[in-house]
């Protein structure tokens, strides 16, 4: 994208680049949910918090470290169930549900991710997975290059087409985008530990941008 302007004797030009970086994914987070009703909340948030020790066991079964699997929501709330009465619906208090939200992360190949899911999957209500790159920075780093280079490119063509040359740059912003892959979820992330597949995901792709304003000469 291109603009020009011209202040009093000064003309400047302002270009945005384009950058992108791809590469293989070589990170797996699992996010699942663990819950269990009760009559009580203390019952309630022992049974969760019983399914998730099980959960820790599963991993050490099958060399994983336990103290990877990080805790990121923890909620108890009333429990209701609709009955009906003479004729009359009415909502009724059964109990308490306790819900922890949990994340494991792991250098991914379709062997550990496997393992991960067999470990993880079973008393889980939900589980996803999602695939990224473990040096992000390495990343946006590519991103931003690509989108300089691109800004640089632009410029030159520009200016030799107006006959003029690219001067000094007055101004630069940057945008870059998160780098993910693909996201499993529900049924699907489910299915992995049912079936026994390996699970290739597409290359993590990031994008951004780079808007420079530069002086034409």
């Amino acid at each position: 994208m291109i603009y020009g302007r011209k202040q009093a004797n000064l003309s400047t030009l302002r270009i945005t680049g384009r950058g992108v970086c791809s590469r293989p994914a070589d990170r797996a987070e699992l996010h699942l949910i663990v819950r269990r009703v009760e009559k009580t909340c203390a019952a309630a948030s022992e049974a969760a918090q019983g399914a998730v020790k099980t959960l820790c066991a599963r991993l050490r079964e099958r060399g994983f470290d336990e103290s990877g699997l990080r805790t990121t929501a923890f909620d108890i709330s009333p429990e209701y169930e609709q009955m009906t009465e003479n004729g009359l619906h009415r909502r009724v208090q059964t109990g308490y549900a306790c819900r922890i939200s949990l994340r494991f992360a792991l250098p991914f190949t379709p062997e550990a991710l496997s393992l991960a899911v067999d470990a993880l999957a079973e008393g889980t209500e939900e589980l996803s997975i999602s695939f990224s790159v473990a040096d992000a920075e390495a990343v946006r780093r590519e991103v931003v290059r690509s989108a300089w280079e691109d800004a640089l490119s632009q410029a030159a063509l520009f200016a030799e087409a107006s006959g003029r040359r690219v001067g000094a740059v007055r101004e630069v912003s940057l945008s870059v985008g998160g780098a993910r892959a693909m996201n499993f979820g529900g049924a699907a992330a489910l299915a992995v530990r049912a079936a026994k597949f390996d699970l290739t995901p597409d290359d993590v792709r990031a994008e951004g941008t780079v808007t420079a304003e530069f002086e034409l000469e």
